[in-house]
Order: structure tokens, then C-alpha cells, then sequence
């Protein structure tokens, strides 16, 4: 675990003030079971940058705010190269160095800031946090190569910092003038402010993507592999729950749950729902949700199985270092493996990294169109086009795909108004929001399904050559 700790004031009449750290300078820790250990090129990085040469009063004056801005956004980056995935797993290790780090992690981590939430507003990231982050970043990596503990070249170009629009529509935009990183537009591509894009799966994108997540867990006997990761994205796509949403879910809320799911008539267990009142929401709101029968003895199959799994590793490797072990009360945990990290309460990060590996593994990609600096060796700057694959979707699309597939469910069924169900649903302010978000989606949706019908007809009416 990575966290950040602040240092205390030695008493003056110690020998050693002198040269300890000013009160409540950051540093960044990483802690295990095992040990607690100080990144120490994380200190010395912030203590020269914050420190040296100019005194405790001024640092404590001008720089204690910036120092634990800075601090923050490398805590983040080490938490981010923790769950990257990078050495073999039967290592017993996860995770990536600091300095094996590459441009291409540096672009990944770019990428995860677009769906990151601030757990202090629970709203997306500024567009200042996203830039300052990714500046402190490169810079930290810059002062490494300089001081010789990273070998290599970490950005050999100048990556737009902030926030990503969607991309200009003009497909010559690559050769104008200006630095805007551009992206491929698609069908849903709608702009709807700091939260990106509406962008909805299809049912074969998901399809693709579920094998590779992993099984549910009445299908382990066939397929051994983990299923937390396919109930959590099961969760937010069947319920419209956001991520942080999701890892903030309790075994308590379930176990309740499966009590009603006993007492449900067998036709209610085969396609009916069970209500879900939930109080850890985006600014706090509480609100109900409709959880799908089918999940939940899936998800009692997880908390006796595999959770029980991991938290009996985890409270058996507290024991052997003579440590206690509190069992989280968190639906989801950390699998078995590695042991350090074995039963730990789930952090929403976990969630969308493993949703994004999924969409990479089953070949649901995008290209993305960049525009990069390039500077030579006197200087002189070029802006190159650079086109490469990442992932289609990000674990928020799933949210997007409920809303839509929820909103042609109540059409079907002739509720004449079912923008006012999905905005309670979503958990929206008003059911004005949930209209401007998702309006032009179902329109464009509506007329390609009105296109195919047309089509159909006209087959079926023989005014088709074909």
C-alpha cells in the first residue's frame, strides 16, 4: 500500500534538529505487513525541490501547500505502478519499479486520470489536477535521469498535459498549427462536459470483453480463474453503479439482500430485481437501486468462496509476522495473491485498470490520434503525428450502457416517461441531466434501429435485388 505520511518536529534541544525534517514535510511511504519503507528518491526529489537552499520558514511559509500537492501526485503515480500488471504471478509479485517504468505506462497513467474521481469533491479530476500530475511525473523523472537512478529515456516526447477532448472532426487536423491531442470520434461521441464522452458497449464488445474478465462463479468448476473482477463490471452494467460506488459495496448489503432473494417467488429469481439502498454515492446522496435476481447468488458464491479464500490468506500471512488481521467489511477484496495485499479492501483503481486489461485482451482497441513534440538535440521543436492502440472503453462506459439499454428496456414496456426512472436510478439531480446526456445517444440509437427495420420490410417485401 502507498500512502503519505508527514514528519514530525524534533524537540529543539535535540542534536540532530538541525538537520531533521521541517515539521509536516511530506513523504511518501510504501507499507506492507512485512516492513514500512521510505521512497527514498520520492524524499530527496521533494526535499531539494522544497527545502534545500531555502530554509524550514520559507518552506513552511510558501511551499508547504505545493510540497503536498507534489507529494500527492507521486503517491498516486507509485499507487498506479502497483497494480500494473508486470511480473509473472506464480512470483507471488505485482506490480511495476519505479525505474522500469516506460513512456508507455506514462501514457496509460494519462489515460486512467480521464476516469479518476476525487475522493475529496467525488466528482472527475480538474483539468489543473490532471496537468499538475502529470507534470510532477515527468518532472520527478527528468531529476532522476539527471541525478543517474533511472536509465533510459522515460518521455522521449512531449505528451499533451489535462484533460482530453474528443477529437476535432476534420481529419487533416494532424497537419494544422497547435498542440491538441486528438482522438477517433465515434457514433455516441457526444461531449457532455469533465466526464468525458457518452460511449455505450455493444452487445458484441461486451460479449468479447466478459470471457476475458473472467467466469462467474457458478462456472469456476469449468473455468478456475478469479470472478471478482467479472461481478464488479457485472454490478455497474445491470445497476448503474460508478466504480468507487461499486468498491464501496459490503458483504452486510448483499448477505441482506440474498434474505429477500430466499423469500422471492421462483418467477421474481428468474428475471425479477431486488432494491439496493446505497448512502456511499457520488456528493453523498443516497439512493436505491434495482439489482438483477440473477447476481446475487452469484455474488453469495463469491463472498463463500473466493473472498473467503482471500481473507483466510490474508489473516493467515498477518499471523505468521505476528501481526492482527481486520477483515475488511468491503464485498470486494484483493485476490489471494500477492499474499502482502491478499484480502485488502478493493480500491476502485483495481477495478478500472482490470476492466481496461480486459478490453486490450478481447481486442476491443481504438486508435488514438496524438499530436507530440519532438525536440532535438539544439532545441528546436516538431510536432509529429502519432497514431496507437489503447483501450475502446473505460469502466465508467459500462454506467453509460446501462442508462441506454435501460432507457429502450422502459420504452419497450410503454413507460411514457423513462427519463424520470433512470434519473433516480443514476442517482442524477435533475432529470434535466440525465436528458442532455443521454438524449442525442438514444436518438442516433432510435434511427439505426428504425433504419434496420425499414430494411427488413422492404427484404421481406421483395424491393431488395440482393
Amino acid at each position: 500500500m502507498i500512502t503519505l505520511w508527514k514528519a514530525d518536529e524534533l524537540p529543539k534541544e535535540d542534536l540532530l534538529s538541525k538537520f531533521a525534517l521541517p515539521e509536516g514535510f511530506p513523504f511518501v511511504v510504501v507499507e506492507s505487513d512485512k516492513s514500512i519503507e521510505i521512497q527514498e528518491h520520492v524524499l530527496l526529489y521533494l526535499h531539494d525541490k522544497f527545502v534545500k537552499g531555502k530554509g524550514r520558514r520559507r518552506w513552511k511559509e510558501k511551499y508547504k501547500n505545493t510540497s503536498e500537492a507534489y507529494a500527492y501526485d507521486l503517491r498516486d503515480w507509485f499507487a498506479f505502478l502497483e497494480v500494473c500488471e508486470n511480473e509473472s504471478i506464480e512470483s507471488g509479485k505485482v506490480g511495476k519499479a519505479w525505474d522500469a517504468a516506460t513512456e508507455d505506462d506514462y501514457i496509460d497513467y494519462a489515460d486512467a486520470l480521464q476516469d479518476a474521481v476525487s475522493p475529496r469533491t467525488r466528482r472527475p479530476l480538474a483539468d489543473a489536477t490532471i496537468r499538475r500530475r502529470q507534470s510532477t511525473v515527468g518532472n520527478f523523472y527528468k531529476d532522476a535521469q539527471t541525478r543517474g537512478w533511472y536509465v533510459g529515456s522515460f518521455l522521449k516526447t512531449q505528451i499533451k498535459k489535462g484533460r482530453t477532448r474528443p477529437a476535432d472532426r476534420d481529419a487533416m487536423v494532424h497537419l494544422r498549427a497547435g498542440r491538441e491531442t486528438t482522438r477517433e470520434v465515434f457514433p455516441y461521441a457526444e461531449e457532455i462536459g469533465e466526464t468525458g464522452v457518452v460511449h455505450p458497449l455493444s452487445s458484441a464488445e461486451w460479449r468479447a470483453i466478459q470471457r476475458e474478465l473472467g467466469p462467474l462463479p457458478s462456472e469456476r468448476e469449468e473455468n478456475l480463474g478469479p470472478s471478482r473482477d467479472r461481478l464488479a463490471c457485472e454490478f455497474s452494467l445491470t445497476t448503474g453503479l460508478r466504480v468507487d460506488e461499486v468498491a464501496n459495496l459490503t458483504v452486510h448489503q448483499i448477505l441482506k439482500l440474498d434474505a429477500d432473494y430466499t423469500l422471492s417467488s421462483e418467477e421474481d429469481r428468474e428475471n425479477g430485481y431486488l432494491k439496493l439502498y446505497i448512502t456511499k454515492t457520488k456528493r453523498l446522496k443516497p439512493r436505491n437501486v434495482l439489482v438483477p435476481c440473477y447476481l446475487i447468488p452469484e455474488l453469495v458464491r463469491y463472498i463463500d468462496g473466493e473472498r473467503a479464500a482471500a481473507v483466510s490468506a490474508g489473516r493467515a500471512y498477518s499471523a505468521k509476522l505476528g501481526k492482527k488481521y481486520r477483515e475488511p467489511g468491503s464485498l470486494f477484496v484483493n485476490h489471494a495473491y500477492p499474499l502482502q495485499h491478499a484480502g485488502n479492501a478493493i480500491q476502485p483503481a483495481s477495478l478500472s485498470h482490470a476492466f481496461r486489461q480486459a478490453c486490450k485482451a478481447a481486442g476491443v482497441m481504438k486508435t488514438v490520434q496524438e499530436i507530440h513534440v519532438v525536440e532535438d538535440d539544439e532545441g528546436n521543436e516538431t510536432e509529429v503525428s502519432v497514431l496507437r492502440r489503447a483501450a475502446a472503453h473505460c469502466y465508467h462506459d459500462l454506467r453509460h450502457t446501462f442508462a441506454v439499454t435501460k432507457y429502450f428496456d422502459e420504452v419497450e414496456n410503454k413507460n411514457s416517461e423513462p427519463w424520470m426512472l433512470i434519473k433516480e436510478l443514476l442517482g442524477h439531480a435533475s432529470v434535466e441531466t440525465t436528458r442532455d446526456i443521454y438524449l442525442k445517444v438514444v436518438t442516433v440509437e432510435e434511427k439505426a434501429r428504425a433504419g434496420k427495420v425499414s430494411y427488413r420490410a422492404k427484404q421481406r417485401a421483395g424491393g431488395n435485388d440482393e
